[in-house]
């Protein structure tokens, strides 16, 4: 028993550190896609009395409010792939085992999806946002502010929408490991 609870501990912090890296990597690939040819990402750097670990480095400045809120979405997006992934692979038989797919399922829905949704709805949306080069943006309360700038509608209706929007995606994703499980058993 102690050593299943390790084997799945062990698995869910390498699994963590994976879905951490994939998850910066996506801002950055929609930062490079959406137009802005400097964008990167750095494990660590050291910078002036602190230091940045798995960070993406992009200039929000280069492009508009929409593509912005892409870059912003982008960490979730890759994250959520893993989920898709994940989800397909337990729906064929003996691929991987099942606890392994339902760690990762679980990892990145509460990890990622669940976790920025929290830290939108907690962050303070400024009057003023800025732009430029930088890597400290909360995703979802920059999504927040950029469509704000964008539509004019009030933060809180968009963080409302924001939880909406996650209600129903964890529902779907619930169906679909219902039937990944299912599938599974046949």
């Amino acid at each position: 028993m102690i050593a299943r609870f390790l084997r799945v501990l062990l698995f869910g912090l390498a699994f963590l550190f994976v879905m951490a890296n994939v998850h910066e990597v996506g801002h950055t690939v929609f930062a490079r896609l959406l137009g802005d040819d400097s964008a990167h990402y750095v494990l660590y750097q050291a910078r002036g009395s602190g230091a940045c670990m798995g960070c993406n480095l992009y200039d929000s400045s280069r492009m508009g409010d929409l593509a912005n809120v892409l870059v912003n979405l982008g960490g979730v997006i890759f994250t959520q792939l893993l989920c898709w992934a994940a989800i397909l692979l337990l729906a064929l038989r003996d691929v991987f085992k099942q606890w392994m797919l339902l760690t990762v399922i679980g990892i990145t829905w509460l990890g990622d999806a669940i976790l920025q949704l929290v830290q939108g709805l907690q962050v303070n949306i400024p009057e003023h946002l800025a732009r430029g080069p930088e890597s400290t943006y909360i995703d979802y309360g920059a999504v927040v502010w950029f469509l704000r700038d964008y539509t004019g509608t009030s933060a809180s209706d968009l963080k409302a929408a924001m939880v909406l929007a996650t209600i129903g995606y964890t529902g779907l994703l619930l169906l679909a490991t219902r039937w990944a499980l299912t599938r599974r058993r046949r």
